[in-house]
């Protein structure tokens, strides 16, 4: 049997810039490129280099966050050969989001980076999109034609519109690497499916890999209490606002807040929404038909939505005087974004809300805001003088992750000999690691570092 190796280029023992090579006797497959949101310079991208001597022949796209897709232009430069595969609706996706890199680039990194920089332009990541092999769910297709043939079948992930995990199929062995996944359905996003097993190899996220009570409450319970805040404060007079991102979380929000007010659960107000999140609520629309979608007959632009003003006019918009809902990104108010600027004056609001309905990294300004106490003081981002917190601050959870117990029902489903952990911090791989080795106690474990080569299989 020919060996098959394993290296991250980035998103090894940590969430970001994720990117991983195969070495399937001689193909090279790379699955994703994507851009690490906290770090700057050359830190924030794959680490290319470490490819030399090898080629990529195949890469295949997981879906189309940032984190996934941003440093796609990035490898390309130095790997023009490769064939590149994603499915149609992430194809649609990376279109935006990737515009959207080669727009914020400059203002993130310094010129001597950007000069080495020549594929984040409109034109040469339109002519990328162009070239992208779109597949579909189930449907199995040749990454090599030798006399050892290599075959790669994407099955629905969860997560976002699109999002796939990958089968690999070489010299009598099954890879399986579920990208981004979750088994439960979301409000508009169907729950993975997975092939059938067993897999010698399972390549899978532990985001949510660590035992932690507060990931353990159903989406049921969490819809309950959203709801509950949300219609004490717009009864009371308050607005709210909702920090999401424009990918997933704006949509799946929007059709919360959507159906509540249906079903008279929360009062009918206005709800803003803005940006880039309106441009792949058009994907969404466009794609309805889609495997990954729930509620195919629902269109996200037949809902009644005000604009978000631009930064000149947000501090006078009307949410501000009269009861309404707004879903401003960022979901971890990155400095500068519609959220970031809305929580400086909603935090001094004594009838208003902020709600959290994801992940905040410990970096970023969310986490500040969504861990603040009522009645101190805060500053974030590179604010001058702190704010008071006299609003109400809340935090749910409606991942589009894995919870832990579905992780650990992947692994026992596909019965693997091989367990590689990515996408997980250090806590959320070794607690997820220790729950591994009771309920598999046949497989080995890797939680592979970026830049080290692993053996997948012994044998």
């Amino acid at each position: 049997m020919d060996q098959i190796q394993f290296l991250a280029l980035g998103g090894g023992r940590e969430i970001g810039a994720n990117s991983f090579f195969l070495r399937l006797g001689s193909h090279g497959l790379l699955i994703d490129a994507g851009l690490h949101p906290e770090k700057k310079g050359w830190e924030a991208f794959p680490r290319a280099e470490l490819l030399d001597p090898f080629a990529v022949d195949s890469f295949i796209v997981t879906h189309a966050h940032s984190d996934h897709i941003g440093g796609i232009p990035f490898l390309l430069q130095s790997q023009p050969q490769a064939r590149v595969i994603a499915t149609p609706e992430t194809i649609e996706i990376a279109r935006v989001m990737l515009r959207n890199s080669a727009t914020l680039l400059p203002k993130q990194h310094p010129l001597e980076i950007m000069d080495k920089l020549p594929f984040y332009t409109e034109a040469k990541i339109d002519e990328l999109i162009t070239n992208i092999e779109p597949r579909r769910f189930g449907k199995p297709f040749q990454l090599s034609e030798t006399s050892k043939p290599i075959t790669a079948t994407l099955y629905m992930s969860g997560h976002i519109l699109g999002a796939g995990g990958i089968l690999i199929e070489y010299d009598g062995k099954r890879i399986f690497h579920t990208g981004d996944t979750s088994l439960h359905p979301q409000t508009l996003i169907a729950g993975a499916e997975l092939p059938e097993g067993p897999v010698d190899v399972l390549i899978t996220e532990s985001t949510n890999g660590r035992d932690d009570a507060y990931l353990s409450h159903s989406r049921e319970t969490e819809l309950e209490r959203l709801l509950t805040v949300v219609n004490d404060t717009l009864t009371g007079g308050g607005s709210v606002l909702i920090p999401v991102f424009a990918l997933g979380k704006m949509q799946e929000a929007l059709m919360m807040m959507t159906d509540a007010m249906r079903d008279k659960k929360i009062p009918t107000v206005d709800i803003y929404t803005g940006g880039m999140a309106r441009l792949i609520s058009q994907i969404y629309d466009k794609t309805a038909h889609s495997q990954s979608r729930l509620r195919n007959d629902e269109l996200l632009g037949d809902i009644k939505q005000e604009d978000i003003p631009r930064r000149d006019g947000l501090f006078s918009g009307k949410f501000f005087k009269t009861p309404s809902i707004v879903l401003a990104s960022s979901g971890m108010m990155q400095e500068g974004t519609s959220s970031y600027l809305l929580a400086q004056r909603w935090l001094r609001q004594k009838t208003f809300a902020i709600c959290f309905i994801g992940y905040t990294d410990p970096r970023t300004p969310g986490y500040i805001v969504s861990h603040a106490e009522p009645g101190s003081r805060i500053k974030f981002g590179s604010m001058k003088r702190d704010v008071p917190v006299r609003c109400k601050i809340e935090r749910f959870r409606f991942s589009a992750h894995a919870r832990r117990e579905e992780l650990l029902e992947i692994a026992r489903r596909l019965k693997p000999k091989h367990i590689v952990l990515t996408h997980g911090d250090t806590e959320a791989m070794n607690t997820f690691s220790e729950a591994l080795r009771i309920e598999c106690p046949q497989a080995r474990i890797s939680a592979p570092e970026v830049g080290k080569w692993y053996r997948l299989l012994s044998e």
